[in-house]
């Protein structure tokens, strides 16, 4: 069963949220697309049993991979026939294609020149409306500029047989780059994967400097934690105030990510014994002690899918007559990313939002999955 719920109805002003349940054992593994098509991750939080905390603080390790920044980074240097020989096109010891993710850092969506290649040999510049029109390369009007034709988006295929460097297209691409920005630099966060493992490769360009996320712990103890095997939440119906339920559940997640104080005092830990309890988790629920652990930075897509599949097969590897652990993992997106989902074009407005978060549930074969927007962003389910 798989559904797409959007809650609420879209409006171009508002922020959205979908809610998909689906199952984990379906080919068409839904939870898995999710997060590989979402390119551009720098926080990653996954909420576990207090008990499994080592392991999955070691598989988190394992699939964690660094990252690089780069300050002095010129846009040519992007379509430079060696940068792309090397890390976008080159394949690796499976004949598979290596993944390069690069973002620039301290650009803002709305305002400034932003330059980010996808992972699948797409660069993607979007652009204030002066530089589009001195740039002089062809592209489409974004979706979301502060003003209707403020902002253009353009696209260039690393991996096209134009980008060789012989032919008119290049000859024409560089020296425009060139042109407009000249010596300009920009600062670039990049990964460089294997596109079948994501596992983290090297990345040898000048003025590189390694980054390796590091996993922080956080406890939280005695917890009231959904029991969504039990709720309405993964039901075949959709009884009155299910679109509720899906909200409550997702605002939880936030909360026990963030180690919110009103999460342990849902459950009881107050400091004061007289003070007034506002808010309480989403019913049903079990009492647990958890683990949050996070890592932040530049985070392969591929990586996390990875990682979620081995925190699954753990879970379904348990006894199936004891109360299962809960399992939630929560990934944010960056603001100023050109794209949040696949091609959907993202933009800030309010809120640059784009992240998900998933409740897995393998004793029932369930996995329900939430994806956040803010208002101006093209993504639907």
């Amino acid at each position: 069963m798989s559904s797409h719920i959007p809650l609420p109805k879209e409006k171009h002003s508002k922020s959205k949220l979908f809610a998909t349940v689906s199952s984990l054992s379906s080919k068409k593994k839904e939870h898995i697309k999710c997060i590989e098509a979402h390119p551009f991750n720098h926080r990653l939080s996954v909420i576990v049993d207090k008990k499994q905390e080592a392991d999955i603080q070691r598989m988190l390790a394992e699939c964690i991979g660094e990252y690089y920044k780069v300050k002095t980074l010129k846009p040519t240097d992007l379509i430079d026939p060696s940068f792309i020989r090397e890390y976008v096109s080159s394949k690796g010891k499976s004949n598979t294609r290596n993944s390069s993710v690069a973002l620039s850092l301290g650009t803002r969506i709305d305002v400034d020149d932003v330059f980010a290649i996808d992972g699948n040999g797409q660069l993607i510049m979007s652009l204030c409306k002066d530089t589009y029109q001195v740039l002089g390369l062809t592209g489409r009007q974004s979706q979301f500029p502060l003003e209707r034709g403020s902002r253009f988006v353009v696209t260039v295929d690393l991996l096209a047989d134009c980008m060789d460097p012989e032919t008119k297209y290049f000859r024409r691409l560089h020296p425009r780059l060139h042109a407009v920005f000249g010596d300009q630099e920009f600062e670039l966060a990049i990964g460089v994967y294997a596109q079948d493992t994501g596992k983290a490769l090297n990345l040898d360009i000048p003025g590189v400097t390694a980054c390796m996320p590091h996993v922080k712990t956080l406890t939280l103890l005695d917890v009231d934690v959904p029991d969504l095997a039990r709720s309405d939440l993964v039901s075949d119906s959709r009884p009155d105030g299910w679109n509720e339920e899906v909200q409550d559940v997702f605002e939880w997640i936030g909360l026990a990510a963030a180690g919110a104080d009103v999460v342990t005092q849902s459950a009881g830990q107050t400091a004061n014994a007289l003070t007034i309890r506002t808010y309480h988790a989403p019913a049903p629920t079990k009492h647990r002690d958890l683990a949050v652990l996070s890592v932040e930075g530049m985070l392969s897509a591929k990586a996390i899918s990875q990682f979620a599949q081995k925190m699954i097969e753990i879970q379904s590897s348990d006894n199936p007559d004891l109360d299962p652990a809960p399992l939630f993992l929560c990934v944010w997106g960056y603001d100023d990313a050109p794209v949040s989902w696949g091609s959907s074009e993202h933009g800030f407005l309010t809120s640059g939002e784009n992240m998900y978060a998933h409740a897995y549930l393998p004793q029932i074969d369930k996995c329900v999955a939430f994806q956040a927007c803010g208002p101006w962003d093209s993504y639907s389910c």
